[in-house]
């Protein structure tokens, strides 16, 4: 029998523990909630109100240290349901892909990355 892979295992690029606030809006819904984590292909967003799967999001957010606003499209890829649970790990949100992201911001997210594996 073949194990099957954890997300992590599944994931082509490094993901990283981060903390700031991400402004995203769909389809009529402005929220301000936080990133948990990021690569440089998508984010986390923790949210009591994610999308479904497929829907397009405008993403905008600022890399701590770094004054230049990231304004992305993106789209929700996944989605951790809000239940009720008395599990500590438990993250209700969406990941969400990006979909155009600028080069110039891509780097930007790897600099952070790299620093944030680094310590």
């Amino acid at each position: 029998m073949i194990p099957m892979k954890t997300m992590a295992e599944k994931r082509k690029h490094r993901r990283v523990p981060v903390k700031f606030k991400v402004d995203w809006k769909s389809e009529g819904t402005f929220l301000f909630e936080k990133a948990t984590n990021i690569s440089e292909h998508g984010i986390f967003i923790e949210t009591q109100e994610p999308m479904p799967p497929g829907t397009m999001i405008d993403l905008q957010f600022t890399i701590p240290d770094k004054p230049k606003k990231i304004v992305v499209l993106g789209k929700v890829a996944w989605v951790n349901p809000v239940r009720a649970t008395s599990d500590s790990n438990y993250n209700p949100g969406m990941g969400i892909r990006f979909e155009n992201l600028k080069e110039i911001d891509r780097d930007t997210i790897l600099s952070l990355i790299k620093r944030i594996a680094v310590l």
